[in-house]
């Protein structure tokens, strides 16, 4: 390399490193686009968690929630949230961006479920909005920063009318027009580019 080339490749790396990261980062979207990613859009109340040992230094968190009102495709009556981290004594281990849930606590999730009872959040914390004061939902906006309060009915007849999306699982409806085998997943169609 010639002199000063090094420099303009550091200088160039530093410059794209913002790009790297904004390109890794989550990139905003509506509830109503959420839900098209869902396997299972609904509301839930925390019955319990506990922090489960994978390995040396390796844990997670299970979280059981009941239930209440299926929004977007029914499921089981209870399901199990598997995240990252939990707290084993006295460490503790959250994953910065991730939904942080109480036992009794309400709200409303936005699930994908690789088995039936067992799911994970959709987009991390942004799949968990908590329900405040019995019918009102606190919906982050992730265009504007805001949070807002919106009636539980209100947005739960918002997301009911959400047409379906590309979801994939085993509680993912059936594709029009695709043949249904029992246990078999569903293969989203392919897009053609012009």
């Amino acid at each position: 390399m010639r002199p000063g080339t090094t420099s303009l490749v550091a200088a160039l790396a530093v410059v794209a490193l913002p790009l790297v990261a904004v390109a890794t980062s989550q990139l905003p979207h509506t509830l109503a686009q959420r839900a098209q990613a869902s396997d299972r859009v609904a509301l839930v109340e925390v019955l319990d968690r506990r922090t489960v040992i994978d390995g040396p230094e390796r844990f997670h968190t299970e979280t059981r929630l009941k239930v209440l009102d299926d929004v977007r495709n029914g499921g089981p009556a209870e399901v199990t949230l598997l995240q990252l981290g939990g707290t084993l004594g006295a460490r503790t281990v959250h994953v910065p961006g991730d939904a942080d849930f109480a036992v009794g606590e309400k709200a409303l999730v936005f699930l994908h479920c690789r088995e039936p009872l067992r799911c994970v959040l959709v987009s991390m914390g942004e799949g968990k909005q908590p329900v405040v004061d019995g019918n009102q939902v606190v919906v982050h906006d992730m265009f504007t920063g805001a949070y807002t309060r919106r009636p539980v009915a209100q947005v739960v007849a918002e997301l009911r009318a959400v047409p379906p999306g590309l979801v994939r699982g085993p509680l993912a409806p059936p594709l029009p027009n695709a043949p249904v085998t029992p246990g078999a997943r569903p293969t989203p169609p392919t897009r053609s580019t012009p």
